[in-house]
Parts: C-alpha cells; structure tokens; sequence
C-alpha cells in the first residue's frame, strides 16, 4: 500500500505516524512546502517573542522520519493531482503514486482589502520563515501595528513587546475572542493587555495604507496611526487551491464526512484545509486547534487503513485555547443558552474570572482568567464527563484548588 499525504503539519505527522503503527509495510511519503521538519506553529510567536530558541519548535528531527521509513520531501509544491491514475505531481517534476492521499495543508493568512496594503511591505505568520522575518525586521523603539485582535495577533504583540517595540493592536469588532470569551471575560482581558502596556483599539476600520513622511494607517472616521511595522492577524482561510482540478465537494474547506473522506473515494483531508460536512459543524474548520488537527489525522489514518472510524466532534469541543502570555484558558461551550446552568466568580480588582457551565451538574465548558490554578482539574472534569455534585458549592471559590484537594 502506498499513502501519500500533502502537508507536514499537525494533521500530517499524527497520521503518518498512525499509518506506520496500523500498517509497518506501507509506503508513506509526506509532501511539505517548507524547509523544515514538522514544528509547532503555535509557538511561532514565543519564538518572535526570543522565549524559546528555533530548535525547540522542531517536534520530529530528520532521524525520526527516517527511523520510521516516512518518506519526507522538504520545499516541494503540488503541480496538480490526477486522481484517475492515483498521482500526485510535484512542481520539481517528481510523481507520487498512491492508494489511498491525505490533504492536510492547512491554511493561509487572510489579507484584507485595503487601499495602499499592496504597495506596503507587511507581514504575517503562518511559517518559521515569516517568524524570522518579523524578528529581522522588529526594531527596539519604533512602532508596530498589528490589524486583528485574535489569539494569534494578540501573542504576536506580546512577543514584538519583548522585543522593545511599541506595539498596537486594531480590532474591528466591539470586543475581543468572541468564540473563546463572554463579554465579561473579555472587557477584564483588554484591561490585562493595556496594562501589560499594550495599545488595543476596538471599533476600527481601516480605510487605507498612507505614507506621508513615514507610513500610517487611517481609519475610516480619519483617525490615524504611524508605524514602523504593520502585521496582519486577521484569520486563515483553508489552502483548498491544491485540489481545484478535482471534481471535489468544497464548502470553506474540503468538505469530508465522519470518516474524515472527501467526496472523492480514496482522498481524504484533515486539520485546517478540512471541513466536517455536519449540520453541527457546517461552515467551520479547525481554526488551529492542535489537538483538534491530531486528531482528525489519526482518524484519517485509520479509514485510510481499511480500520473504519468515526471522528468525534467532541473531541474538538473539549478543546482547550489559551494564551501564553496572560493566565487565560477556555474550554468548550462558553457562551450558553437557557438550557445550561451557569456559574460566575469575578474579581475585578485582582483580575480574576471564572465561569463554569453546567448541564446535569457535568461541566460543558468553562473560562478561567487571571487565575488558572484549577484548569488541569476542571479541564480534566470536561473531558470526562463526571458529575461535579459534591464539588459544585466550591467550584467556582477562589480557593478552590486547596478546598477540592481536602476533599479528595
């Protein structure tokens, strides 16, 4: 059996290294546009930020790849896939032969339209090569901009603060993290990014890109914003190009089924190119959930084997996200309806929130800021699944990690 899968990110490792567990005969090749064994790409910004070196981003050295017998082509580019003969066909000219394919190329920095952007040198993350040219780049003293207040463009303003610039972020909606925050969370956490002296501006929309000695951004209602540097953080959007000569079903991303199949047999697709064709999940990919990612690619692997399994949805809702530069976790459902039961601490004044949700006294989701003490604990009760009935009158206490080990 020969596998051939395209991408050498989350999705693509898990499943290499699940098809070599299932089958040690097989043919694996993985097909990578970088340069470098896979690494962890949300850690690109600690990287920036000089918190770690480039050698720890690496997760598999060249070794394990070859201890393994999978098949790594570095800095190659898919020409095209001709699925009636089961090849794929590289720009350097070398074809892939394969039963059963894996499409696990993630995604792409989105690039707003703005007048004069085009003609602005900027920047974005999404590889160890745009990190390196952020950190050449990055200045002590002069004045970045980043345009989008997310996960990633928040962690990259931590890190280009470590690195002595002055830093702002340029949000356009009226809050930050919607999907990970309720709006209490949210007004506290811009209250931790301002002190942390961070400028975080809601609200705006950007109209154009202007120099007039030096560069500025201008918003529409004409207020203005110099910088040195300008990031781009606004999300990705699925590399779904690499199949456009394919008679494929595509939404967003590449629509798949339970069992992480394509609408085309024997081409599967899994992490950020991949969209579960669900009423529950419909119109949503993974958004750089790692362990969401792993695990659509172990369960690819598996069909690919002939071992027919389902991928839970579940897993991807008990995920957890978090930012490394602020205590801040949230975890599943986080934003309830009237069906849910919700518990609230907050502490203004010590920066503190915690908020459980409940239904049947089982945790569905939680939000932990300022203090996340009890996110191993709590996290833990999410995945399970366990009645929380005799913990429930401390849970949402401050010193709940100290009265839930008494009881324990």
């Amino acid at each position: 059996m020969k596998f051939v899968i395209l991408g050498n990110g989350a999705a693509g490792i898990s499943a290499a290294e699940k098809l070599r567990q299932l089958n040690d005969l097989c043919d694996i090749t993985v097909v990578s546009i970088e340069d470098i064994p896979v690494y962890t790409k949300f850690m690109l910004p600690d990287y920036i930020g000089g918190k770690i070196d480039k050698d720890k981003l690496i997760l598999r050295d060249i070794k394990y790849y070859n201890k393994n017998r999978i098949k790594l082509l570095l800095s190659e580019r898919i020409e095209n896939i001709d699925n009636t003969q089961k090849v794929v066909c590289l720009a350097s000219g070398k074809n892939l032969s394969y039963n059963s394919m894996l499409v696990a190329v993630g995604g792409s920095p989105v690039v707003p339209n703005i007048e004069g952007l085009k003609e602005t040198g900027y920047f974005t993350l999404n590889s160890v090569k745009d990190a390196d040219d952020i950190i050449r780049n990055a200045k002590q003293g002069q004045k970045a901009v980043i345009v989008g207040a997310g996960l990633t463009g928040i962690e990259i303003a931590f890190a280009l603060k470590k690195l002595g610039m002055d830093v702002t972020l340029v949000e356009k909606g009226a809050r930050i993290l919607p999907n990970q925050l309720d709006i209490p969370a949210a007004e506290m956490l811009v209250e931790m990014i301002r002190k942390e002296g961070i400028g975080l501006l809601l609200k705006r929309d950007i109209q154009r890109i202007k120099e007039n000695n030096g560069l500025y951004v201008e918003m529409v209602d004409g207020e203005k914003i110099s910088f040195n540097m300008l990031v781009i953080s606004i999300g990705t959007r699925p590399n779904i190009d690499v199949v456009k000569d394919l008679d494929i079903k595509i939404n967003r991303g590449i629509l798949v089924n339970k069992y992480m199949e394509t609408s085309v047999e024997g081409i599967y697709a899994a992490g950020d190119v991949a969209e579960l064709q669900d009423d529950k999940n419909s119109g949503t990919v993974s958004r750089y959930i790692w362990p969401n990612a792993l695990s659509q690619g172990k369960c690819a692997a598996s069909n690919m084997t002939g071992q027919a399994q389902e991928f839970s949805s579940d897993a991807s809702f008990s995920n957890a996200v978090r930012l490394r530069d602020l205590p801040f976790l949230s975890m599943g459902m986080i934003n309830p309806d009237e069906d849910y039961e919700t518990l609230v601490y907050s502490d203004k004044e010590s920066q503190t929130y915690r908020k459980i949700v409940l239904k049947d006294n089982v945790i569905k989701g939680l939000i932990l800021l300022g203090d996340t003490s009890s996110a191993s604990i709590l996290g833990g009760f999410v995945k399970s699944g366990k009645d929380i009935s005799k913990i429930r009158d401390i849970i949402v206490e401050k010193d709940f990690v100290q009265k839930y080990k008494a009881r324990v």
